[in-house]
């Protein structure tokens, strides 16, 4: 156990509710992760998570998902902080109100993929996100964040998938990106899979 670094070995509990409909058109995953006693560690979130996936038919799909994390006396790191413990190396503090030295920091999400099938090997999808990192703990920043990405996936063979995707993202509340000098950014990208 190394407390300085915040490498805290912790036992925890992971449970899961699965339920598939005979027909695979409706899927619901219900799960609690890592939960233990939820205080301010490396990466010790407390993690509450829904999926909801949904095939219109044999060319349209959709899965939504839904999230609740958090983690308990986090470090205050404004300027109003008050005798607040120093933070874990890769780990961030939160924003908190009051002067207190550490805080609640929760943060939810809900996310949507709606998928189109175009051939057995490709597909187009546009993905949309909402986040609300209400203390800044995960993200840095306390804001609200959405992101709209338009991608696609194509296979060539069994084992290489080509991936590429535009996408649009906005911070709301807070200035999110480029070192909080900007609300928004664009992003163009490519991926190249080798599944084996």
């Amino acid at each position: 156990m190394d407390e300085k670094k915040g490498q805290v070995t912790k036992p925890s509990a992971t449970a899961c509710v699965d339920y598939d409909t005979k027909s695979n058109q409706y899927s619901f995953l219900l799960c609690a992760d890592g939960i233990n006693n939820g205080k301010y560690a490396f990466n010790n979130v407390q993690f509450y998570d829904g999926v909801w996936y949904h095939k219109f038919n044999a060319k349209w799909h959709m899965a939504s998902e839904s999230w609740f994390m958090y983690q308990l006396q986090v470090p205050n790191v404004s300027a109003n902080a008050m005798h607040a413990p120093p933070t874990i190396p890769g780990a961030n503090g939160a924003v908190c109100t009051g002067g207190v030295a550490t805080c609640f920091a929760p943060e939810w999400a809900m996310l949507n993929y709606l998928n189109r099938e175009i051939s057995a090997r490709t597909l187009i999808g546009f993905r949309s996100d909402f986040v609300n990192d209400k203390k800044g703990q995960r993200t840095g920043v306390a804001t609200k964040y959405t992101e709209n990405t338009l991608y696609l996936s194509h296979y060539i063979g069994s084992t290489i998938q080509i991936r590429p995707e535009i996408r649009f993202d906005h911070s709301w509340d807070q200035r999110g990106y480029d070192n909080g000098t900007r609300y928004s950014q664009f992003f163009a990208g490519l991926d190249l899979i080798y599944h084996f």
